[in-house]
């Protein structure tokens, strides 16, 4: 299946949603309150892929991070990208963070196709401007990286994976097991590919929310 490319709109975080009150009117949640109520069900998505024995959660760059592709040579700023990250991503990866199984039972990292290490380190770094954020493992298709794989077998994302879970393993002494993973990704084949190897998987699509991604941790999710 061939997802059709998206807009490059861009996705502000600190947008005030709408809802409407009893008589039908539409009145704005102070943006302090939605940052409260979008953080707390990050926390529950966390919380709930601990429970279901998530160790690694994986992320693709263009398309799932990001709400728009790159194509691999992004020639702007860090800063003007910073607007295209999708705040469901922000949010999830704050939280994720923030948790006191980060980098002990619970990792995460970006794998990409894209070669650009050095901006997509830049743009984790200025976007949750902590410390931690330098524990967030990238995997992409750097000349060094590419040069360590074989390019005739196109297996998904899984070398980038294999590459993760064995510098896990090497630098902070924990084992991920297959099933252990779940990988977020736009691409119906990395995504496929996945499921042969044994992850969990979440197609992400343009619509993709925080809901929608509490819903599959809940109820789709399976357990191991």
């Amino acid at each position: 299946m061939l997802l059709q490319p998206m807009s490059p709109t861009k996705i502000k975080i600190s947008n005030k949603p709408i809802r409407k009150n009893s008589n039908g009117l539409q009145t704005h949640i102070s943006s302090s309150t939605y940052v409260a109520q979008q953080r707390a069900k990050a926390r529950d998505i966390v919380l709930c892929l601990q429970r279901k024995n998530i160790k690694l959660v994986a992320i693709d760059f263009d398309n799932t991070l990001l709400s728009i592709h790159t194509c691999g040579y992004y020639q702007g700023t860090v800063d003007n990208l910073l607007d295209y990250i999708r705040s469901t991503f922000y949010y999830f990866i704050q939280e994720i963070l923030d948790s006191p199984s980060f980098n002990q039972t619970l990792h995460v990292c970006i794998v990409s196709f894209s070669s650009q290490e050095q901006l997509i380190r830049k743009l984790i770094e200025q976007a949750f401007k902590t410390s931690k954020s330098d524990r967030i493992i990238i995997r992409c298709n750097s000349p060094e990286f590419i040069s360590n794989i074989n390019q005739k077998d196109f297996l998904g994302k899984e070398y980038h994976l294999s590459s993760v879970v064995t510098e896990i393993a090497t630098k902070r002494n924990k084992t991920i097991k297959q099933h252990e993973i779940l990988l977020l990704d736009d691409d119906v084949k990395n995504i496929l590919i996945a499921e042969k190897f044994g992850h969990r998987v979440l197609e992400i699509r343009d619509e993709i929310n925080l809901d929608i991604l509490k819903n599959f941790a809940d109820h789709i999710l399976s357990e191991c």
